[in-house]
């Protein structure tokens, strides 16, 4: 597959982005435009379940229309009535099938599951765009106000300890790798599942688009979020990634995140993500190891580490000399039972 092949299908899809491709490597770009290929049939197919009757788009030229719409700006009953002219006439149930079409490129735009699909694959938590622009809904959804009253851990400092692979080697939380911004960091199960977002070329590529859809600095951040999470300057975490990009088709560029220094790795820094990552810290300090596995991991503090190990070395010597002396002892009272039976 070549960029002449994907750019065509995919680029119309942003626009202002001639930049953005031109300060990209070919290679870097064909990543992206095939992992954003992959969520715009994954998409599609959501939508386009029950015969497609819940959409009023048909096309990819009919997607690439309301898609530049929607960078213009205009609101969502604007669009709505718009559509519902050009595309409605043939659907039995217009209203529905247009705001369909419009979750659907809305969500192609900003890789955030807007709207129910049809027969609702998406879970239970649904994320409503019912009025103003595209552009409004990323303000309000994802700005640090949406968040609540803004956390503030006890120590502002990011240690190097937390890590992806820490939430799982330590913490024993499972990763599910996700494509839903708004899932991103999000922790969910009981605090034994976390979600993180792995579109690292479409965040990447988003930073070049001259008007992006998303708040200032939004994309930015999130982008150095995965470096705290995947610091490229970790050798376990990157054979670590390696192998989930490998198990679960993850975009490479996962492997690509940077690093993030001392200073660069305090909550201080992080505004649109803060409670999140506050309350993952937190759910990491308070774990506690359940497994031998994480007991070997886990050397957050040295001497309960060292404690523990020299006790199971203790344990595991105790064992092997009492067998030795069970077996010593046994074999002298064999000999010595063939003794007396020679002796008889």
């Amino acid at each position: 597959m070549s960029v002449q092949l994907v750019s065509p299908l995919i680029s119309p899809i942003y626009a202002d982005t001639s930049c953005g491709v031109q300060q990209i490597q070919p290679k870097k770009i064909l990543s992206i435009w095939i992992v954003t290929l992959t969520d715009y049939a994954s998409q599609c197919h959501k939508f386009l379940l029950d015969g497609g009757r819940h959409v009023s788009v048909s096309t990819h030229a009919d997607v690439v229309d309301i898609v530049s719409q929607i960078h213009q700006d205009k609101e969502r009953t604007s669009l709505h009535q718009q559509v519902s002219r050009q595309l409605g006439g043939g659907c039995p149930n217009t209203h529905n099938s247009v705001n369909g079409s419009l979750n659907l490129c809305s969500r192609l735009l900003i890789m955030t599951s807007i709207g129910e699909p049809p027969l609702g694959t998406d879970g239970p938590n649904t994320i409503r765009w019912d009025t103003g622009t595209l552009r409004d809904f990323t303000d309000s959804y994802f700005g640090p106000a949406n968040s609540g009253v803004q956390l503030h851990p006890d120590n502002a400092q990011i240690g190097r300890i937390f890590t992806a692979l820490n939430l799982t080697k330590i913490g024993g939380m499972r990763i599910e790798w996700t494509r839903n911004l708004a899932d991103h960091l999000r922790l969910v199960d009981d605090d034994n599942t976390v979600s993180i977002f792995d579109c690292v070329g479409f965040l990447k590529f988003q930073r070049t688009v001259r008007k992006q859809l998303f708040p200032p600095g939004f994309i930015d951040e999130t982008l150095r979020t995965l470096a705290l999470l995947l610091p490229q300057n970790d050798t376990r975490t990157q054979g670590w990634i390696a192998t989930q990009v490998e198990a679960h088709e993850l975009d490479p560029q996962l492997a690509e995140c940077g690093s993030l220094n001392t200073h660069a790795r305090r909550f201080e820094n992080f505004s649109y993500w803060n409670n999140r990552l506050v309350v993952l810290k937190q759910a990491l300090d308070e774990a506690r190891p359940q497994t031998l596995s994480q007991w070997w991991h886990d050397r957050r503090n040295g001497v309960q580490w060292y404690t523990f190990w020299v006790a199971i070395l203790v344990f595991l010597v105790t064992i092997v000399f009492g067998l030795v002396q069970s077996v010593e002892g046994a074999l002298q009272v064999y000999l010595s039972w063939q003794a007396l039976r020679q002796a008889g």
